[in-house]
């Protein structure tokens, strides 16, 4: 039977079937557990076992580290663990974990997120948990996050080595101008290729990083919600203070030339990288 369970989300959820006449996938045996939030499915029980134990303080520190509430979802969120990426590919023809948010009539209506377990938790689950924990945020508060803060937030979620080696990509490139890193849509985004792409998400965490070191979280959320209401324009001139989108744009790119160099040159601490809810 759960063998037959998994199929059919497989099926559902992707197109794509298990080869059931696969010798090593023969005797392979799902272990299922059920959260508040989440229904796991592992192939190894004791990382089933601490995904059921780690999820759900996961997710809040997700949110609450950038001072967004904590929340119930308002669909579970499928989750399928597997040890390694040969077996991500086996099963589900991936070759990196995968996250898919399903949507109805612009309402969640499944998520699900496959990811293998070959590394340190703390480099693979936040980063992908939260593009869904972001977007079931957006429909408890009926607004739409822009992508750059979708993935800047994402990756600031991850680990220090990760987020360093965001940054420093940036000392040498050629930068998206500030009007299209803040108007980019996801469309937009899936025509890049693989450099373009590291270039648009390293440029997110240092915007991302900018708002919520150099102005504070209160600011961060205010400008997002009135990006959501009014646009970028309105909200660059109304909650940062700058007169136009140019000397926005300068004083942004002074920062993420200055910052990038400083991670390059290890001389940036860990502090300043790491997002900490803000203190009553």
């Amino acid at each position: 039977m759960k063998r037959y369970i998994v199929g059919f989300f497989l099926f559902f959820l992707t197109g794509f079937c298990i080869a059931q006449d696969d010798p090593e996938l023969k005797n392979l045996a799902w272990h299922r557990y059920v959260t508040t939030n989440f229904t796991i499915l592992s192939l190894n029980d004791d990382q089933g076992n601490w995904m059921k134990n780690n999820l759900e303080n996961i997710k809040s520190w997700c949110l609450t580290r950038w001072g967004f509430p904590d929340i119930k979802f308002s669909k579970e969120c499928r989750v399928f663990c597997v040890p390694d990426n040969a077996m991500l590919s086996k099963l589900f023809n991936l070759t990196s974990s995968k996250v898919e948010i399903r949507r109805n009539n612009g309402s969640i209506e499944i998520t699900a997120m496959w990811i293998s377990l070959d590394d340190k938790p703390a480099r693979i689950i936040p980063t992908n948990l939260s593009s869904i924990i972001l977007s079931e945020l957006e429909q408890v508060n009926k607004l739409k996050f822009p992508l750059w803060a979708t993935i800047g937030i994402s990756k600031l979620n991850g680990t220090q080595e990760d987020i360093r080696y965001s940054l420093s990509f940036l000392s040498d490139k050629s930068l998206f101008s500030i009007d299209d890193l803040l108007s980019l849509t996801n469309d937009q985004y899936s025509k890049f290729d693989n450099e373009k792409q590291q270039l648009f998400d390293s440029q997110s965490v240092a915007l991302c990083l900018f708002l919520r070191k150099e102005f504070g979280e209160v600011k961060l959320h205010s400008f997002l919600k009135i990006n959501y209401q009014s646009g970028y324009s309105v909200a660059v001139k109304i909650v940062l203070g700058f007169l136009s989108i140019s000397e926005f744009e300068k004083t942004y790119i002074r920062y993420v030339k200055g910052l990038s160099k400083d991670v390059s040159d290890k001389i940036t601490p860990d502090s300043y990288l790491t997002i900490k809810q803000l203190e009553n």
